[in-house]
């Protein structure tokens, strides 16, 4: 006999986790966060103000002294001023366009932020800025307050591209997805359009002239970004027309952006954390990730442990009732490394525990290291167990799913192997024996099996009480 080569089909939840990341250390983002130019602008320009400088009521030095300052600072471009959130300080009124921008951004970060006070009509360094500017905590804290609020300043950009309605809410998306993409990666701009775009998880209700526009609608947010450090543009193709624009987030945005999610209550685990997780706990996250988050999860969780000790982590974790998917899933995680496992694997197929039989032998007839005939004598062992674990992660999925896999022609017959010996059943205590068979009995397709199946659950589960 074959390998069954069905495999039950994992609920579809939403996939609300972000994939699992590795962040740069604290002072190596603290220092790219000293370094990007907005950060960098407020801070000499705080300095600047020392020991005091004259403001106007709307909390900006005479055009003269901005002047001074821009040349003396060599300020770097950092953006447009964003819209402010009703703090005290500067705010950005119609005619803020006589404030040289080079200026006006920094210098309304430095205030809002506390790196400058105002006060009497003038303002001058906070008494301790020099200590906080020192500290790679503090420096993360300020640099990810500037992040959020551009990120916000950006979105309230986007409320004027559809009259009448809030805008398209394209950044989060954008954020999202560079932040699921691997590590370093330059993802083109066109490939992101075409996902807000098109596909089952395209944006809702853009109109058709802001579907043509995204394009021109991205690349000045993203540019936006690039002054706070958080994304790099490829420079050699900084228009649409010139080229295909890569976009990439850093790991400055890496960070910045997994602060966002984490205060929306979005999951969004670090490498070195997730490593560490209990089995349990890691076997049951699985299916809130994506695809490729998922492998990440796997390979971080496999390198924190030998074959050996994972497989003791993983049967400790399975071996309970209701735990059919994790055993399943489980499988699929000792499926990467049996090769190094063939001894231990044997070893359990004699345990007296049926879930750890099972899930030994689902694992070895999936490893590709049997030959037909150790595959027919696994199948001859243990069959009924595998049969039960099949069934029962099928069960995860509803009704529906135990029905697909009860007609697919990949597993079709499959279920006999539970009636060909009823008191086998009766004998081994697996733990979801009696679920599988009462489950069956009620959605079989076959009348008499179904009658079959009820009352080998009856005979199961009298003798198991």
């Amino acid at each position: 006999m074959n390998t069954p080569s069905h495999h039950p089909r994992p609920p579809d939840p939403p996939r609300v986790s972000a994939r699992p990341i590795h962040l740069h250390p604290e002072t190596q983002l603290a220092f790219s966060a000293s370094h990007c130019p907005l950060y960098a602008n407020a801070l000499a320009l705080a300095r600047w103000a020392g020991p005091t400088v004259p403001v106007t009521p709307r909390g900006f030095p005479e055009p003269p002294l901005i002047g001074e300052a821009v040349r003396a600072l060599s300020l770097r471009p950092a953006g447009l001023p964003p819209e402010p959130s009703g703090d005290a300080g500067p705010t950005r009124a119609e005619d803020l366009s006589s404030i040289d921008p080079l200026f006006a951004l920094p210098w309304w970060e430095a205030i809002r932020l506390g790196m400058v006070e105002l006060a009497a009509g003038q303002a001058r360094p906070a008494p301790d800025l020099e200590e906080r500017a020192r500290d790679p905590r503090q420096i993360l804290r300020w640099w990810n307050d500037m992040f959020e609020t551009t990120v916000e300043s950006v979105r309230g950009d986007l409320a004027g591209t559809e009259p009448g309605t809030t805008g398209p809410d394209l950044l989060p998306r954008v954020l999202r997805s560079l932040y699921e993409a691997p590590d370093r990666s330059r993802v083109p701009l066109s490939d992101l359009v075409t996902e807000l775009s098109t596909g089952p998880e395209a944006l809702s209700g853009l109109s058709d002239r802001v579907r043509h526009r995204l394009s021109d609608l991205l690349l000045p947010m993203l540019w936006q970004l690039t002054e706070i450090g958080a994304v790099h543009l490829d420079h050699r193709h900084a228009r649409p027309s010139s080229g295909p624009c890569l976009v990439r987030l850093t790991p400055l945005g890496r960070f910045g952006v997994r602060e966002i999610l984490l205060s929306v209550g979005v999951p969004a685990p670090l490498i070195e954390d997730f490593s560490r997780v209990g089995a349990a706990e890691f076997l049951d996250s699985l299916h809130s990730f994506s695809l490729d988050g998922r492998l990440i999860a796997i390979d971080s969780w496999l390198a924190a442990r030998t074959p050996a000790r994972a497989l003791r982590e993983i049967g400790g974790a399975v071996d309970r009732p209701g735990s059919a998917l994790r055993r399943w899933d489980g499988a699929k995680v000792l499926n990467l490394t049996s090769s190094h496992l063939g001894p231990h694997l044997r070893a359990l197929l004699g345990s007296e525990r049926p879930a750890l039989v099972s899930l030994a032998a689902i694992v070895l007839l999936g490893s590709r290291m049997l030959d037909q005939g150790e595959i027919d004598r696994i199948m001859e062992d243990h069959g009924p167990w595998v049969v039960v674990d099949m069934v029962a992660a099928a069960m995860s999925t509803g009704e529906i799913g135990l029905v697909d896999f009860l007609t697919s022609p990949d597993t079709a017959g499959l279920e006999t192997l539970l009636l060909d010996d009823v008191d086998r059943l009766r004998r081994v205590d697996h733990p979801d024996t009696v679920r599988v068979l009462e489950a069956l009995c009620r959605v079989h397709p076959d009348p008499d099996r179904a009658a079959r199946f009820r009352a080998a659950a009856v005979r199961v589960r009298r003798d198991r009480h």
